[in-house]
């Protein structure tokens, strides 16, 4: 599915498709979010250190990608990084 706008419905299957990458990626985590702000959105990650990390992307990126890209080139670059806070 290829993102049209960013709304409510969009914003959870991104969270559902995060989890999914992170889970193929045996990150493991407490909770994750995903959050609009102005022109970017934002991927929010507790892990064990139990501190909320922000990794923020243009909002506007999304648009006509799939949610299973967008979750992959968000995470992909920062799961070297996200391992260490797992």
């Amino acid at each position: 599915m290829d993102i049209t706008k960013i709304d409510q419905q969009t914003l959870n299957l991104l969270h559902k498709a995060f989890e999914i990458v992170l889970n193929e990626n045996n990150i493991h985590y407490k909770k994750i979010g995903i959050a609009e702000e102005d022109v970017q959105l934002l991927f929010l990650f507790e892990g064990k250190d139990e501190k909320v990390h922000v990794f923020k992307w243009n909002k506007a990126s999304c648009i006509g990608a799939s949610i299973g890209a967008i979750a992959q080139s968000v995470l992909l670059p920062i799961i070297p990084h996200l391992r260490l806070l797992s």
